[in-house]
């Protein structure tokens, strides 16, 4: 009897977390986008969902344009200005079937857990947060070997807000894909955040239009920034790679699991 209900529970327990893994649904992406102000998104470029095809798009267009691949500041200008149009401002997560262990522990402790940053993962996505659309923004400037470092704005508890720098020219440049700063509103454009920390004014300008001085102030008022070239959620990525794979794993033991029990109670009879 004891090994008859072993085996009826890993069936039970191998059915339910395989069925997991082709349940859910992107309730993040709404039909209807949610948009915070008049976002340059473009519900077009949908079909951009996964990093390779981003990059094709980004190479064949810069090249029928004529740009030069070697003008750093040219191309960093324009796939800028594409991810703008890419997304718009909201939380992608990860849903049962993407990642069931995530999700859980999304509920039961810390939300922050099923947001996602592969950027494999977020181009699949319309919506994203700033963190996330600048996962993306780096990834293509990897893939060009473009220096890059984030930049975060604001105390950790919050609110804040994530952009990043990209160098060329030997310099530092500041782009924000996210709240998309109205550039043209001042004469010393992507200048390094250091430059803006002393001229906080001309910053605001680009800004103005996006949020309160008040919120601005907030957020400069704390900056923080990465190494080069380090990806910004190491660790939760990790996190996320190994949850992944456990989903696959579970179903698998259980189902092991359940045949060795099965053979037990035929040896039994």
């Amino acid at each position: 009897m004891k090994s008859l209900l072993k085996v009826t529970l890993y069936i039970f327990l191998f059915i339910g977390s395989s069925i997991l893994l082709f349940i859910g649904t992107n309730e993040n992406d709404h039909n209807t986008p949610q948009l915070e102000f008049n976002e340059a998104y473009n519900p077009a470029l949908k079909n951009l969902n996964s990093i390779q095809k981003l990059e094709y798009f980004m190479d064949k267009t810069t090249q029928n344009l004529k740009i030069n691949p070697n003008d750093t500041a040219q191309y960093v200008f324009y796939i800028s200005e594409i991810l703008k149009s890419r997304f718009y401002h909201g939380l992608s997560n990860y849903n049962l079937s993407d990642n069931w262990i995530a999700v859980l522990l999304g509920k039961i402790s810390w939300s922050h857990f099923t947001a996602i940053v592969n950027p494999n993962d977020i181009i699949k996505h319309s919506e994203a947060l700033c963190s996330q659309q600048a996962i993306v923004f780096i990834e293509l400037l990897k893939r060009k070997n473009i220096t890059y470092r984030t930049v975060g704005l604001g105390p950790k508890e919050g609110p804040g807000h994530f952009l990043c720098e990209v160098y060329y020219d030997n310099a530092w440049h500041l782009y924000d894909i996210d709240k998309e700063p109205q550039w043209y509103l001042i004469n010393d454009a992507h200048k390094d955040m250091n430059y803006y920390i002393n001229q906080p004014d001309q910053l605001y300008k680009t800004y103005k239009y996006r949020m309160t001085r008040a919120e601005f102030d907030h957020l400069i008022n704390k900056v923080s920034f990465g190494a080069p070239n380090e990806f910004p959620a190491k660790n939760m990525l990790l996190f996320h790679r190994v949850t992944k794979t456990i989903t696959y794993l579970i179903p698998i033991l259980l189902l092991l699991l359940s045949i060795e029990q099965a053979k037990k109670l035929k040896k039994q009879y």
